[in-house]
């Protein structure tokens, strides 16, 4: 069976998804951070051991400055949850599989 492979998102995208109210997750990364290339197969690795998972991109900080300094990121790798549209949560606890599934299942 193929595993869980984040889609990543345009800047576009994201506007629109936080346009649309949606609930979801974005993972940001840069593409030359270690830490992020291991917290995303972490994030894969929650994913696909679920089988129900919310939505969950990835976004390239890189590209979208604006939108990392209104969110306050910090830092690489962060997930930020998304409810109705509106930022709700922010971790940089992405150091193993269980604080990566409590960020991504707490309500």
């Amino acid at each position: 069976m193929g595993g869980v492979f984040l889609e990543i998102w345009e800047k576009e995208t994201l506007r629109a998804a936080q346009k649309n109210g949606a609930d979801f997750v974005v993972f940001f990364f840069t593409p030359m951070c270690g830490s992020c290339q291991i917290a995303s197969r972490l994030v894969d690795v929650v994913l696909e051991a679920d089988g129900i998972h919310p939505d969950v991109a990835k976004v390239d900080l890189n590209y979208v400055p604006d939108i990392a300094q209104h969110l306050e990121i910090t830092s690489v790798p962060a997930l930020v949850k998304f409810k109705s549209g509106q930022p709700v949560d922010l971790s940089y606890k992405l150091h193993d599989a269980t604080t990566i599934y409590e960020f991504l299942y707490s309500e």
